[in-house]
């Protein structure tokens, strides 16, 4: 594995991770954010299980849109509602 593929797995890791990990405290349940929440935990597994095992030649550009979405992700704390919300500050 390159270092661009160990990359896209880490940061895969944190998105799933973070993301099963949110609680709600209270918050109102948004079905579509609990679908877009489920397909970027879907996707993210799948892009794992693809780099495993078949690699990801020139990585880098794709290493590097991982590492930018894990990033929204964690500064949300998971809460994808405010990825949508342009008056909230992250």
């Amino acid at each position: 594995m390159t270092i661009a593929e160990l990359v896209i797995v880490g940061a895969a890791l944190v998105i799933i991770v973070r993301l099963l990990t949110f609680r709600r405290r209270g918050k109102r349940i948004r079905r579509g954010v609990s679908v877009l929440a489920w397909l970027l935990i879907s996707a993210s597994a799948w892009i794992i299980a693809r780099t495993v095992t078949e690699g990801h030649p020139d990585a880098w550009w794709f290493a590097l849109l991982m590492v930018a979405i894990a990033t929204l992700v964690l500064r949300a704390d998971g809460n994808l509602a405010h990825l949508f919300h342009p008056h909230r500050r992250l």
